[in-house]
């Protein structure tokens, strides 16, 4: 099995024009039907081979062109090319719904299912079984058994969920407002921070939506008035036009649901993920909200202690506009430090390059940049994964500081999946994946400096990115991070524990200017402020779970937004402003519908493997070598839970993620 190394004429994709585009899409269309002829018209007797096997091998060189484009949409310069990929990836996605929902593929599989299957099912591999039930289960989904009127009107909604999806995706990323702030209202921001603004002919600072901007005002400006200023619009974000697209979403989805026999949404959707049903997702939250709604709300009542004394107003009421600033405020004060102070610590040059250092120990890889190869921008990276003998692994791109167009929020974007090339033998197609940040661009002064924070949503983005670029799956769909989706962040999550230790902050952090490194000190005081808020923000988190089963499961018409305000208010205490439309700027409505739980489920099991690291060594290389022949190689080739069981050596439980938020 080898793994061919790529050339840069292999990333010339990243210079497709719109024609380019569109032409592909229709090439794609067309490869795809006639791959799925063969298989419909195969005369050999239906076996694994030439029918499950087939039917996965008929996205491979496909799907791939389709994450490229999908990829071009979110970090393409010109404006033209990225509306293109957008329609593009739209087009296909209703298209494909077309051309896959074929009653003769569903025929053929349930032939094979009646025939041959008992039969080769007691020599096949796990991976073997877990793909036909997976292709089984995707096929049977689509509704093939309901009367062809009710077959009808599934696709339809399936055609309109792809559209309503991309719209309200697209309202969020293209919303854009911003507050104009004097330098007399600047108060608190730091001239590393203001000298990255744009600002208008008088020379007023404009501070938009975009989280460079966003996060830092909201944490350091001492003025009021301009935070609350600033939050108000961001509970804008999406608009008023995101509230109608999301109730057509939900809407369609408890159609499909309904026609399918599902009870509701969450029911469909859980059902090929780890919780199985809506109600353990919902239990799993209620469970956890009896247990940090007391201590979550303690920390809110000591942030509006905090803010009491300082304003000297013994009525002060905490406000969502104040979180960030008084959580700031209460760290400096109770561990002597800031995050603007931790930021000079934390240049993004040193930041990576620990990052890549504490991987390459962990996992036995080495990372080397790779020059001459054609990329869609000067700031993106390549970078080839190799063995330490030198032998490719895979590749990934970094594209790390923001611009006009660029996807917003920090994520990974799988675009090749690892496979082999034919079921038992032949060449294994390298992985490849790009990683998307918005840290602050580096000025004539200063150099990209990140927060504490940013280092750990690095670390958790890239895992994601070791996760899928380090898969030895044979199979595309159960490559990587192709895994239930309410597991998928727990590798990631796993690896967020690499910014809380004292070794692998070393390797991670230096002074911008001296080089020396974090004082001991405040390394100490910065480790301990690891649960700082940590209940309040798993209190936000389980409440977010919650929002979103309730708008999956319900039978009442509900107002999202007034739902949302209600549930802060009863919970937290604070009140949100009247016309804030949350819920038109939270996009996981979109891409987790249902599945928003899985954040803090998959964070109990990213705890529970953490224990082996906690005891054998951060930056132990045999306890790094099982994680990834457990976890990272297998992908989704086994059921997830057996995955955890085999790095653990034993059945995981939730002891220490609650011990991580401090609850007995």
């Amino acid at each position: 099995m080898q793994r061919i190394p790529y050339t840069p004429k292999d990333f010339n994709w990243t210079k497709w024009t719109a024609t380019d585009i569109k032409a592909l899409v229709l090439q794609i269309i067309s490869e795809k039907k006639a791959r799925l002829a063969a298989i419909k018209n195969e005369k050999s007797p239906r076996n694994f081979e030439n029918t499950i096997y087939a039917l996965e091998a008929s996205s491979y060189g496909l799907t791939e062109t389709i994450l490229k484009i999908d990829l071009l949409q979110n970090v393409s310069t010109e404006k033209s090319i990225r509306d293109t990929a957008k329609k593009a990836v739209e087009d296909f996605e209703k298209q494909m719904i077309r051309v896959e929902r074929d009653p003769k593929i569903w025929g053929a599989i349930k032939e094979y299912e009646q025939g041959l299957w008992k039969k080769e099912k007691t020599h096949l591999s796990i991976e073997d079984k877990k793909l036909f039930r997976d292709t089984y289960l995707a096929y049977k989904r689509m509704g093939f058994d309901l009367t062809p009127a009710k077959q009808k009107r599934v696709k339809e909604i399936e055609e309109r969920l792809t559209k309503v999806g991309s719209d309200f995706q697209s309202n969020i990323t293209n919303y854009k407002d911003h507050i104009v702030v004097s330098k007399e209202e600047a108060m608190g921001l730091p001239e590393r921070y203001l000298s990255g603004l744009k600002q208008d002919k008088k020379g007023n600072y404009l501070v938009s939506l975009d989280y460079p901007d966003l996060i830092p005002f909201m944490e350091l400006c001492t003025n009021e008035a301009k935070r609350k200023e600033l939050n108000s619009k961001n509970f804008q974000k999406g608009g008023a036009k995101n509230m109608k697209v999301l109730a057509e979403m939900l809407k369609l989805r408890a159609e499909r649901a309904s026609l399918l026999g599902y009870k509701h949404h969450a029911d469909y959707q859980t059902e090929l993920r780890m919780a199985k049903s809506g109600k353990v997702a919902f239990d799993f939250e209620l469970n956890l909200l009896n247990k940090v709604a007391k201590s979550g709300r303690s920390d809110l009542d000591e942030l509006r202690d905090l803010k009491r004394e300082l304003t000297k107003n013994p009525k002060a009421e905490i406000f969502s506009h104040d979180v960030a600033y008084y959580g700031n405020e209460l760290q400096k004060r109770r561990f002597n430090f800031s995050n603007e102070e931790m930021r000079e610590y934390f240049p993004i040059e040193r930041a990576l390059g620990g990052a890549f250092n504490i991987y390459a120990t962990l996992f036995g890889v080495k990372f080397e940049k790779q020059d001459g190869f054609p990329l869609w921008h000067p700031d993106a990276e390549l970078y080839a994964v190799k063995t330490a003998k030198g032998d490719i692994v895979s590749y990934f791109a970094i594209d790390l500081h923001p611009r006009e167009g660029k996807r917003g929020h920090a994520s990974a974007h799988g675009v090749i999946d690892g496979h082999l090339t034919t079921l038992t033998q032949g060449n294994y197609v390298v992985p490849f994946a790009t990683i998307i940040c918005n840290f602050t661009k580096p000025t004539k002064k200063t150099p990209s400096l990140l927060s504490h924070g940013e280092v750990e949503t690095f670390l958790h983005e890239f895992g994601h990115i070791m996760h899928f670029t380090l898969t030895s799956a044979r199979y595309a769909s159960q490559a990587g991070y192709n895994t239930a989706w309410d597991f998928v962040e727990a590798p990631s999550q796993m690896l967020e524990h690499w910014a809380w230790n004292k070794k692998s902050l070393a390797l991670l952090s230096s002074h911008y200017k001296t080089g020396k490194p974090i004082p001991e000190k405040l390394l100490k005081n910065l480790i301990a402020s690891e649960d700082h808020l940590l209940r309040y923000s798993t209190l936000r988190q389980t409440l977010l779970g919650i929002f979103d089963l309730t708008l999956h499961t319900s039978k009442k018409k509900l107002e999202p937004a007034k739902l949302w305000r209600d549930m802060i208010k009863k919970y937290t205490g604070m009140t949100l402003p009247k016309d804030a439309i949350f819920p038109a700027g939270f996009g996981h409505l979109n891409d987790y519908g249902a599945g928003y739980y899985s954040y803090l489920w998959s964070k109990v099991y990213a705890a529970d493997m953490f224990t082996r690291f906690e005891k054998e060594g951060i930056l132990n290389k045999k306890t790094g070598a099982d994680y990834k022949k457990w976890i990272l190689e297998k992908g989704g080739s086994m059921e997830e839970i057996e995955l955890v069981k085999g790095f653990l050596g034993r059945k995981p439980s939730n002891k220490a993620f609650l011990k991580e938020i401090g609850i007995k």
